[in-house]
């Protein structure tokens, strides 16, 4: 979105939508920054996850559908894709490429959320109370894979649309998830 858009411009849309998108870039180096950084990438990778988990249910949906309705075409696209009924063969392409760009988009947003917490865990304490509502001593060489492991438990717990309630269960999973380290 930076760089894109003029800050006028989006002062513009905040001033007639009555919302408050960002204008400047993300400082991590500012807890408020570091705050709002948080809660957006939070929120965007919880939702595109839930897009694609969502997108590949539709898919089996779809498949098992066709399996027990439409049992030519379903096993057409299993063994002959090139005699498909096109309808049915672009219905399929279709979820399997929404599927492929919402993993992208899960992969890069899990990226951007991970820098954030990065640069908040080598924030001071203080900061880290802040943001997070705890302060953490995970040394740097151990981030990665601590990051990681909270990622791996945030798909066990509940999703919401919300981003104030996706940021909470992140910070809640988070003190389970790190307890040791605080």
């Amino acid at each position: 979105m930076f760089g894109k858009y003029s800050e006028a411009a989006i002062e513009k849309i905040n001033a007639r939508l009555g919302t408050g998108h960002r204008v400047k870039p993300y400082d991590l180096t500012n807890v408020e920054d570091l705050k709002q950084a948080l809660l957006v990438t939070v929120a965007a990778y919880r939702d595109y996850v839930y897009y694609r988990d969502s997108l590949i249910e539709l898919s089996e949906s779809y498949d098992e559908s066709l399996e027990y309705c439409d049992t030519a075409a379903w096993l057409d696209l299993a063994n002959a894709p090139d005699k498909a009924d096109a309808l049915i063969a672009d219905g399929d392409a279709a979820l399997n490429a929404a599927s492929d760009i919402f993993e992208m988009l899960s992969v890069r947003a899990k990226k951007n959320c991970a820098t954030v917490v990065k640069a908040i865990l080598a924030a001071p304490p203080e900061a880290q109370n802040s943001v997070f509502g705890c302060a953490y001593n995970i040394k740097p060489k151990a981030a990665d894979a601590k990051i990681e492991e909270l990622f791996e438990m945030l798909g066990e717990v509940e999703y919401h649309h919300a981003m104030p309630e996706n940021l909470n269960t992140f910070l809640e999973l988070m003190k389970e998830v790190w307890s040791d380290n605080r």
